[in-house]
């Protein structure tokens, strides 16, 4: 009797040689890993040859357009009842593992949240965050689900009635630097200002000006909170909060239907 995990760990990439490694050693006990890859010139085929990885070519080259329907082809080549979404530069802790081995052996249709915290470049891993508990629907039975929807920050559409739980855990992530902060949220704020573009006023005063504002308020509050009360733990650098909130500002901005235009 095999004691690897039955779930199919999805991994999406693109030249993610530098972090890969690290990512699929975490999930080497998964029965299945999916690693769909919009054609990598760098090491990356070959980390995931080297751990049995099964390669799915997107549908695109380089970098993804549209999320969903990356997450959507990995879903559709599945082999598994569980199915665990990982990103391609983070790291999951063997106490979420045993979570979903929990899980599984339950084997309730259900979606869990997955927790998700950042790790520093000296390896600390950070305590206290605005954006925590920081929580994603990356864990769920594959009859829990309909599809995956939203080309950007996307997610798993629940089926009717579906039970929601927390895993124990968390997966890891690191950081960077503000560059590469930087460069990957530019190309975030470039797929949000095509995905608005022609949804006029009432979309962007909603789902724009009045939800960002109010996120970032709220996320403001809370990094005055966590610097200005003396706590042991290790917190978010300021400069990467402060990047957050100028994010929130310039998302506002790219997808004005003043700016935004044809």
């Amino acid at each position: 009797m095999s004691d690897l995990i039955p779930i199919s760990v999805h991994i999406l990439t693109y030249n993610s040689g530098e972090t890969l490694e690290n990512t699929l050693m975490s999930i080497k006990d998964c029965e299945e890993i999916l690693v769909i890859d919009g054609d990598s010139t760098d090491n990356t085929l070959d980390i995931a040859s080297k751990y049995n990885a099964k390669v799915i070519s997107q549908e695109t080259t380089g970098k993804i357009t549209d999320f969903s329907s990356v997450r959507n082809l990995a879903l559709a080549n599945a082999s598994k009842d569980w199915i665990f979404a990982l990103d391609s530069d983070e790291v999951a802790t063997e106490e979420i593992l045993e979570s979903m081995k929990e899980a599984v052996i339950k084997n309730e249709i259900a979606a869990f949240y997955v927790i998700r915290k950042y790790v520093l470049n000296d390896g600390r891993v950070v305590d206290f965050a605005s954006t925590y508990p920081n929580k994603r629907l990356y864990f769920f039975n594959k009859k829990a689900i309909n599809k995956w929807i939203k080309p950007v920050h996307e997610r798993p559409e629940l089926c009717e009635s579906v039970p929601v739980y927390d895993l124990e855990g968390a997966c890891l992530a690191p950081l960077g630097n503000n560059e590469d902060y930087w460069r990957k949220n530019n190309r975030y704020l470039k797929l949000e200002r095509q995905k608005s573009k022609n949804k006029g006023w009432k979309h962007w005063l909603v789902s724009r000006l009045f939800h960002t504002t109010r996120s970032r308020s709220i996320a403001l509050i809370r990094i005055m909170i966590i610097w200005g009360i003396p706590r042991k733990g290790v917190r978010l650098p300021l400069r990467y909060e402060i990047a957050r909130l100028i994010y929130g500002l310039k998302l506002i901005y790219v997808t004005c239907p003043l700016v935004n235009k044809k």
